[in-house]
């Protein structure tokens, strides 16, 4: 017997609590591993919970679509720098911590719109839209496996033998551009070409070559006669600035702080090593470009990856690096000047989606990319208010705002008592925090398209594009679980003993020599094979494969007659698949800290490790087989579309306000606070960009 309700049943209490806590595992897991990847597992976990509770069958046979575009959405916004933001709102200078709150909720909204879109396609697409947008999205996963092989060896033979610090001294590379990982959306853009050639299968292929050649051509015609006209510094005069100010004066000395010489620019670094170069570059693109927009068809959803790939570089390029040069006496058209402008590009590829997905009749997506973003911005900049409200009992800043002295007894006691509430850790909280309301987010999202799509009528067991299954099994359990762990090898070999984890090793110039290398006893050398041995990290990846291996097989063997420990459902399948995906990642994530332990990481690992065991219970007994939805589909999404862009104007402007009064309320900063290391200010005299530059002989901030 069906229980068939009007209302989404993944709008329940219940199911929301169980979103929610899945995202909160997931982004208190990334804030240890960091970046797109981390992001990516918790979308991943998050998408895997709304099929199970939609109360749709149609949903739950996509599980592995859902886990496999959610987790790509939700991967995004791991590129966007946000920690400064955090701190402006700290900061106590008006005009920055408003900006902070407007900040973190744009990164909010941008994270959870990307996040909510790779969802909602899942529920929305037609399944052979889904199947065939696998194909290029594989090419590109291989691209960018190829850009990790070759991008540091051509930096270091472009550098001519200079130190290639990837931290440090990043900003040093002939590569590098406002922090920003815009080669990422160029090789996209380059396996999106190589795709539709590979597609296509035309003759016209050979005018590529005629098109690249005449662009080239042209663009180094245009530079010479730049430089004949002398009009070439005259040109780069105006679409150039120094990513600082000249003019600011060092309060300890009273004289200019930095040599204008020492500034980085707004253009990759390559154009001031090696200025000959530019124009034909630049006319080889844009001859590329002109091919492609004349012959290129970029089926299969290709397309989509074009669309987003284009606009992460056209908004990168108008905004940040040509825009800002109208407002340097600001510090520029730069969220946190001297860090990335990656919210750029994310911003380009956010409106590159929205386009697609609207031209491709896939409105709906839109839409519950709106409410997803809304809510997830409100979340980033909601959640660090209630963090900073949590830390005001006994902080030390808002005593001595009411006038009291650092050194009298009443501020020593109070903050003594309140140390330990002081010094856990917050930044956790806000992450777990962030992240259980962008679940929330979530459910909002796809709890309103539930009940207004029509029902999609995929075959129970659908052969053409099966292996597209195959792949998002592995994607999932393997390689979102892999790029996370595989940095675990490195605190772990961090923590060794030298003295025990060295052995002499046969050296092929002589006598035997000391190499450092981790002897682990149950893969260790074999008596008399001393060549058989690896890094930690060789090790680990040596295993994985076999793994990967071990999956090929079963998969394969599942597909000629289903495993028994497989369940027969689509529900059971979900929950096997987020519950082994959860505690890997639980276990590895524990694991990571626990080589550095201490005991402000309860917060984190108790945390969520007891969220784990309540997640549990609740994908195993919240959703049921028997749950149905009704549905009653609208004629067009497009009046909720148009509303909702006006709901996030309204809520950015009123949410940023009431922040930032009832957050001054509260904390009375002292008026004469100087900005220490740990302070960012975005304006005033003192911001970061005028104080703090990036400068060429100096470390990356």
């Amino acid at each position: 017997m069906s229980l068939s309700t009007t209302q989404a049943p993944i709008w329940r209490l219940d199911a929301m609590l169980l979103s929610g806590l899945a995202l909160s595992i997931g982004w208190g897991i990334r804030g240890n591993f960091g970046h797109e990847y981390g992001a990516a597992f918790a979308g991943c976990l998050a998408a895997i919970v709304v099929p199970l509770l939609s109360g749709r069958a149609d949903w739950r046979q996509r599980v592995l679509y859902f886990a496999f575009f959610g987790a790509i959405g939700w991967g995004f916004g791991g590129s966007i720098s946000y920690m400064q933001v955090i701190a402006y709102t700290q900061s106590g200078h008006t005009a920055t911590q408003w900006f902070g709150y407007v900040g973190l909720f744009y990164i909010g909204f941008l994270w959870a719109a990307l996040g909510g879109a790779g969802t909602a396609l899942a529920a929305v697409a037609k399944r052979e839209q889904l199947v065939q947008l696998v194909k290029p999205i594989l090419f590109l996963f291989g691209i960018w496996f190829l850009q990790d092989l070759v991008e540091d060896p051509l930096v270091e033979w472009l550098q001519a033998g200079l130190p290639a610090d990837h931290t440090w001294s990043r900003h040093k590379s002939p590569l590098y551009w406002l922090d920003a990982d815009y080669l990422a959306a160029l090789f996209a853009l380059l396996a999106m070409a190589l795709y539709d050639l590979i597609d296509r299968k035309e003759k016209n292929i050979v005018l590529l070559p005629v098109f690249a050649g005449v662009g080239a051509l042209f663009g180094w015609g245009v530079q010479l006669l730049l430089q004949v006209a002398d009009l070439d510094r005259k040109l780069a005069s105006l679409v150039t600035y120094p990513l600082g100010d000249p003019t600011y004066i060092d309060p300890k000395t009273g004289t200019l702080a930095f040599d204008s010489a020492n500034f980085l620019n707004n253009w990759p670094q390559g154009f001031s090593d090696y200025p000959q170069h530019i124009g034909w570059i630049i006319g080889l693109l844009l001859g590329i470009t002109a091919y492609f927009n004349r012959f290129g068809r970029f089926r299969h959803g290709a397309s989509l990856i074009v669309y987003m790939a284009a606009g992460w570089l056209l908004f990168f390029l108008v905004v940040p690096v040509l825009g800002s040069a109208l407002f340097t006496s600001y510090g520029g058209l730069h969220m946190t000047p001297p860090r990335s402008d990656d919210w750029a590009g994310i911003t380009g590829a956010f409106i590159g989606m929205i386009r697609w997905m609207r031209r491709h009749q896939l409105l709906p997506v839109a839409v519950a990319s709106l409410i997803s973003g809304i809510i997830g911005g409100l979340g980033f900049s909601g959640i660090q208010w209630v963090k900073q409200l949590m830390m005001a009992p006994g902080n030390p800043r808002i005593l001595i705002g009411k006038g009291l002295s650092p050194e009298s007894e009443a501020v020593k006691t109070i903050t003594a008592n309140w140390s330990n509430w002081q010094h856990q850790n917050w930044h956790s909280f806000l992450e777990q925090g962030y992240g259980f309301v962008n679940g929330i987010a979530i459910v909002v999202a796809l709890g309103f398209l539930a009940t207004r799509i029509p029902l999609h009528i995929d075959p129970p067991k659908p052969t053409p594009g099966k292996w597209t299954l195959g792949v998002a099994v592995v994607f999932v359990l393997l390689a979102i679980p892999y790029v996370n762990l595989v940095k675990n090898v490195e605190d772990w070999t961090e923590h060794l003993n030298p003295e025990v984890w060295t052995q002499v090793v046969p050296s092929p110039d002589g006598p035997k020599t000391t190499a450092a290398f981790w002897d682990a006893p149950y893969l260790g050398h074999l008596p008399g094979v001393d060549f058989l041995y690896m890094t930690p990290e060789g090790w680990f990846k040596a295993t994985w494969l076999l793994v990967l291996l071990l999956f090929i097989i079963l998969i394969r063997r599942h597909a000629q007659e289903p495993l028994s420990i497989v369940p027969a459902t689509w529900l059971g399948r979900g929950q096997l698949i987020f519950l082994v995906l959860l505690w890997l990642m639980v276990v590895g994530n524990f694991e990571r800290a626990l080589v550095d332990w201490r005991p402000q990481r309860l917060l984190t690992e108790w945390v969520i490790t007891v969220n784990a065991i309540l997640a549990t219970m609740l994908v195993l007994t919240v959703p049921r087989e028997r749950t149905t939805v009704s549905i009653q589909p609208i004629p067009s999404f497009a009046p909720v579309y148009r509303q909702l862009w006006l709901r996030v104007a309204l809520t950015v402007t009123i949410s940023s306000v009431c922040f930032l009064l009832t957050n001054r309320l509260i904390y009375q900063y002292p008026a004469n606070e100087k900005p220490n290391k740990s302070m960012h200010l975005r304006f005033g005299p003192e911001a970061d960009w005028r104080a703090k530059p990036n400068l060429k002989n100096a470390k990356h901030k």
